[in-house]
């Protein structure tokens, strides 16, 4: 007898087994075969390449898309505008000289290096309705991402796991292919005493390559909302029990290394210019390339198989992941979890409707919407236009764009111990009461800052970045990793595609309310845009404060005898 046939005849002798077994011997088999359960909760070569593969291809990739464009932005927004650019020289400065633009916007008696460049007076009513203009390359990225959130529901349903993350990734590699082509489309020109026949050629194209630059960032945001709902479900059913929380934040810990990562290719000796930035959001569709490939080297989630009764191949993924044979009590428990749902996969609009899924889903939906209405997004895309405001002049605006992307992989690495040592519940409900704290002190901070003297701004300057500093690292140890694991932990088998998909949607879509309006609201407002952010962040508290559960280690069964 080959092994293949001996490891199938297992396999149909265990599955065939535990539906005559009554649930007091599973318990004495979990009893029995504690020692072998727990050799399966731990780390192994398979689950950390599958984990690798997939985050670096998906989740990193969605953090340089939403970290590149920050630096980017002083080169972005003029050449969508259609003016030159700005500088003469390359160089450490050319960063701040062509940020230079907003302060053009602001103060039109602001002279450029660039006698050639030139920003029309704007009054305060067009400043609104031009500051919305210029953050619509983030705006249709989260457009994008809350399409792809919404439609990973029906990825989920139609396909596996695995073939769902591989469907992702096209849409990555078209955006950076068109990314590519914008910059060589339309370029611009970079004399400084242009004639008229320069100008004529160079802005001919303006118009398709300003198309093809959006339609990159919105097919880039797609692939982001894609990636996730499916690349989370993968992460949460290949992971033991007791690793599930440090897993699954694996998706946002790679989200802020490609934060942190774009930042860093953005300087100006690196990819920070005039002529390479489109290059600096574009080589990111290498990686999707390279994992398009590898992902079929991966094992599918043994979850997902058992959910198709498919317990041979379960078994088989099983192994592979714990590299292990004692697998027994983990598909029993698979089986356990499968049979106590045993119906179809459910519509949003019918787990909308059913009191079983009411809190799970308003909890998981509360926050993932928290996580963008804290205004973390609004850092990542405009922190420069943050530090502005606080009161940071020239270069130092840029180092401290750096900052906050060091601090926040800092914090991240923090949280994936801290996950599992005091559990979810505590990691949300006090780093959101020092999120609140902070708002209020950084508006404080901020008024001060615009009413004194040039002398004391200095002083309160710093004192604002320390605050915003301390209100990224409240965010990283608990907003950051956990609406992710919770929400795919709460759900039960025939409602998970549902519910993570509407809570995916609904974080997209408050990122995109963000993206949209951030620029705007601190145009009309100036520092007290922050007081949004914290009354939000307030009314999310009190809920999660009496409804939220933990769900350390715990099974599904546990979780939902909270609410009842």
């Amino acid at each position: 007898m080959s092994s293949t046939q001996h490891e199938s005849i297992v396999d149909n002798e265990i599955t065939t087994s535990q539906s005559q077994i009554p649930p007091e011997s599973i318990v004495a088999i979990s009893t029995v075969d504690v020692v072998g359960e727990l050799i399966n909760q731990r780390w192994t070569s398979s689950l950390l390449i599958s984990i690798t593969v997939v985050v670096l291809s998906t989740s990193f990739v969605m953090g340089v898309n939403i970290g590149g464009p920050n630096l980017y932005n002083g080169f972005i927004v003029p050449w969508t505008r259609g003016h030159p650019f700005p500088c003469q020289k390359e160089g450490s400065t050319s960063q701040w000289i062509a940020r230079k633009w907003w302060n053009c916007v602001y103060n039109d008696t602001t002279k450029n290096l660039n006698g050639y460049y030139y920003l029309p007076e704007i009054s305060t009513k067009t400043l609104i309705g031009q500051r919305l203009k210029d953050s619509m390359h983030n705006v249709l990225f989260v457009i994008g991402g809350f399409i792809g959130a919404f439609s990973g529901q029906y990825w989920y349903k139609c396909l596996s796991r695995r073939n769902a993350i591989f469907a992702s990734m096209p849409f990555q590699l078209v955006a950076s292919i068109f990314m590519i082509i914008t910059l060589y489309i339309y370029r611009g020109y970079e004399t400084d005493d242009p004639d008229q026949t320069t100008i004529d050629k160079a802005t001919k194209n303006k118009d398709v390559a300003i198309s093809f630059f959006y339609i990159s960032r919105f097919l880039s945001g797609f692939s982001a909302g894609m990636c996730c709902v499916v690349s989370t479900s993968y992460l949460n059913e290949i992971s033991p029990r007791a690793l599930r929380g440090t897993v699954g934040s694996c998706h946002q810990l790679a989200i802020v290394i490609g934060i942190l990562f774009g930042q860093i290719i953005g300087l100006p000796w690196i990819l920070g210019r005039h002529n390479a930035w489109n290059w600096g959001m574009s080589w990111v569709g290498l990686l999707s390339l390279m994992g398009s490939i590898f992902i079929w080297t991966l094992p599918e989630s043994p979850r997902w198989l058992v959910q198709e009764r498919k317990q041979n191949e379960a078994a088989q993924s099983l192994r592979k992941l714990r590299q292990s044979n004692d697998i027994e009590v983990e598909l029993i428990e698979f089986e356990e979890e499968e049979t106590a749902s045993n119906k179809q996969d459910l519509g949003i609009l019918k787990v909308l409707s059913l009191n079983e899924f009411r809190w799970p889903l308003i909890t998981s939906l509360v926050l993932n919407a928290i996580q963008q209405l804290s205004g973390i997004n609004a850092v990542f895309f405009y922190s420069g236009d943050m530090f502005s405001l606080a009161g940071l002049r020239d270069e130092k605006v840029f180092w401290g764009i750096l900052a906050t992307g060091v601090i926040n992989l800092i914090a991240t690495l923090v949280a994936l111990k801290l996950i599992e040592f005091l559990g979810r519940r505590p990691l949300i409900i006090w780093p959101l009461a020092g999120i609140i704290i902070v708002m209020i002190g950084l508006t404080i901070l901020i008024v001060l800052n615009a009413k004194n003297s040039e002398d004391k701004k200095d002083a309160l300057a710093i004192v604002s970045i320390i605050f915003i500093l301390l209100f990224i690292i409240l965010f990283a140890v608990g907003l950051g990793p956990i609406p992710f694991v919770y929400s795919n932990e709460v759900f039960a088998v025939e409602a998970r595609a549902a519910g993570l998909s509407s809570a995916m949607f609904i974080n997209w879509f408050c990122s995109f309310l963000v993206t949209l309006f951030f620029l705007p609201l601190q145009s009309a407002s100036g520092g007290y845009v922050f007081l949004v952010f914290c009354v939000l962040v307030a009314l999310s508290f009190v809920l999660l404060f009496f409804k939220m559960p933990e769900t350390k280690n715990k099974k599904l069964q546990e979780i939902q005898a909270f609410w009842k």
